[in-house]
Formats: structure tokens, sequence, C-alpha cells
């Protein structure tokens, strides 16, 4: 026999008032209704949106530049985009590169290869070449004068270095580009091979190329032809900067002769015993303080160093006023006394490079140097 049973009195309410209440306290408080608007597709892939990310996110980039001295002009070729799209066409543009040829002293010629074009130059640009396959790829043909009162060796380092400061990369100096570049030899022609991967620089949302030029090599076509200077002198002066800095103060020891201008060097003497030979140089300049002294120590066949390493080479100097920090580096036959300051947001490279024996000699008078000198 069963007994029947209160719900109320057990404290368990039947479903339906349940369900009841839970409706009557839902409806104590309206619901709120948040609307989001969600890109498109397209708009997620249109030119505007696309051109945003990468200023905000750049993607890796690999760049092959060739440069080509000749007489009174220098020929640029310029491939960039995609790292490993660019890289698979490495030995194509070499092929390519075998074909060229001068019929006068300021025409250059070469033979396509199959499914490649090309299309007319204009006032910025000698001609533009387009490769075949499922990447979009052009490559950039320009010239401009040399400048004779300059060593090719220091013009195709600046050139070097603009390209490098496109990618984000650290400047490198003239006496690196024998590790820094391939040199090749083909008909009676010498090029310098550049392979170059880095991000490329932030551009502000406004910037937009001239009309009818491509925004894959903006730096080739970025002012008007009466006003273009040499890829050399382009590398003196950089968009980013703000101003260049003014030449340093300083104490010369007696010893210390001037040396040949340099194009970078605001600064730049030696010092000689004998054939022995240090150069001294003062140079404003980018890039992180690792990858600089790495870069002075594979010239002298040392291993990089680790930002720990790098913390416990550094040895402080006083420069001027200031505190910098003094990185040494030798190999027995070839010292480098490098320092490195900053002054006011601009980084300032100080270099004593020669002759082991006689850098040791100068010490002293590097140092005397290093105090007197006013970085303005």
């Amino acid at each position: 026999m069963y007994k029947s049973r209160s719900f109320a009195a057990s404290g368990i309410l039947p479903w339906g008032t349940f369900v009841a209440g839970l409706v009557l306290c839902g409806c104590e408080k309206s619901d709120q209704i948040t609307t989001y608007t969600v890109p498109k597709h397209d708009s997620l892939q249109s030119t505007a949106y696309l051109e945003q990310q990468e200023r905000q996110h750049p993607q890796p980039k690999r760049m092959i530049g060739i440069i080509i001295p000749r007489e009174s002009l220098q020929w640029f070729f310029k491939l960039e985009g995609n790292v490993a799209a660019v890289a698979a066409r490495e030995n194509d543009v070499r092929e390519f590169l075998k074909s060229l040829r001068f019929s006068s002293p300021e025409v250059l010629e070469w033979t396509l290869p199959s499914g490649w074009k090309q299309t007319p130059g204009n006032d910025l640009r000698y001609a533009t070449i387009l490769l075949d396959g499922a990447e979009s790829l052009e490559m950039s043909v320009t010239k401009l004068p040399t400048r004779p009162e300059l060593p090719v060796a220091e013009q195709v380092a600046a050139n070097v270095n603009r390209w490098r400061n496109q990618l984000s990369l650290p400047p490198i100096q003239e006496e690196d580009l024998d590790h820094q570049t391939e040199k090749l030899h083909f008909n009676d022609l010498v090029a310098y091979w550049v392979n170059l991967v880095g991000r490329s620089r932030p551009k502000p949302a406004s910037m937009t190329p001239p009309m009818g030029s491509s925004s894959n090599n903006s730096d080739d076509r970025s002012t008007a032809p009466a006003q273009r200077r040499s890829e050399a002198e382009a590398q003196k002066t950089s968009p980013n900067d703000k101003t260049e800095p003014a030449a340093p103060v300083f104490e010369r020891p007696a010893e210390w002769t001037e040396a040949p201008a340099t194009m970078f060097a605001k600064v730049s003497l030696q010092a000689f015993e004998g054939d022995a030979k240090v150069g001294i140089t003062v140079t404003p300049a980018r890039g992180d303080p690792l990858a600089n002294v790495n870069r002075w120590r594979g010239q002298v066949q040392q291993e990089p160093l680790t930002p720990e390493g790098l913390a416990s080479a550094a040895k402080p100097v006083e420069v001027g006023k200031l505190t910098g920090n003094l990185y040494e580096m030798t190999n027995g036959t070839r010292t480098i006394l490098g320092v490195i300051v900053e002054d006011r947001g601009q980084t300032w490279f100080v270099k004593l490079d020669g002759n082991s024996a006689l850098a040791e000699r100068e010490r002293p008078r590097f140092v005397a140097f290093l105090k007197s000198l006013q970085l303005e």
C-alpha cells in the first residue's frame, strides 16, 4: 500500500512549479544583446587591410640584390619577397645574370628566360622584370652615377647597408664585404651578390608609392630624377633620421694623422709603425650592440657572443662626459678595440683596428682620445 506524500512538506517542488519559477526569475532583468561587426573574408584580403597588417606585424622577407659597378654608372638588380619563394628562384637569377651584356656604356641588355616578362622602364627605373611562377615576384633594375672620388668597395658597402637597413639589419663595414657578399664574374663583368633575410621597417599608414610604381621596390623610386642622390649618398641620411649627427670634437694625439675620408665615419685617423698600421674611426650608426660586437668578432675569426657573454665582455670606459662599453677582440695579428656609447638617442661606434702589436702600443693614446671625445 503506497502512502501519499506532500511535495510541499518534503521541500520538493513539482517540476512545473520549478520551471515556472525559473521563468519568473529570468523576467526580473531583461537580457542584454551585444552585437559584433565581423569583417567579411573579402575585407580581410583587401589591399588596405593587408598593408595595415604588414605595417603592424612585418613578415620575414628575403632579398637578393646585385650591384654591378661599371665605369661611370652603378647598376642594381633587386628581387624581394617571401623567404621561400625568393630562395627558390636563386639559381634562375644566377643563370639570367650570365646573359647580361653592354651594347654601350649606358645600355645594358639581357636575354629573358622562358616565361619571364619585362615591362618598360621610366624616369626612376631602367626596367622591371616579372618572373614566372605561382608567386608574384618582380625584379627591379636601376642605374645611378658612381662617385669617382670614393673607392668602389666603399660605394658597394654603402648600398649593401641601404638594403640591410630596409630589412632592419645592422650595417656592415667595407672590410666585411668579402664575407657578406659574393663576387661574381661573368662575361667581362664583376657583380656583388647580396642575399639577405630580415623584416621590413614599418612604414607610415599614409605612405603610398608614386603613381605608376610598384610597392615592392619603393626605395628605387622615392624621389624625382633631378632630386635623386647616388645610392651611396642615400645611406648617409635615412628617412628615419631626424637630423644628421654633427662631427665630434676631440684632441688628436700628435702621433696620429688624418686618414682618407670614409662615407660613414665622422672621424677617420690612423697611426703607423713601419709597415704596421691601425685605423681609428668614430661612426654614428644603428644596430643593437650584440650584433655589432659579433660582427667585429667575425672580422678576427672569433666565435659570436651570447647576450650573457656580451655583458661579461663589456668594460666601462670614459667617452668625454659619457660612459661607454669597450670590447676587445684579437686573433694575435689583428686587434679591434671597439667602443659603443649612447648619446641622446644616438649610438656611436669608436673603433681602433689593425696590427696587434701597434694596437697595444696605441692603447694609452686611444684611451686618452676617448676621454677627449665630445659627441655633439
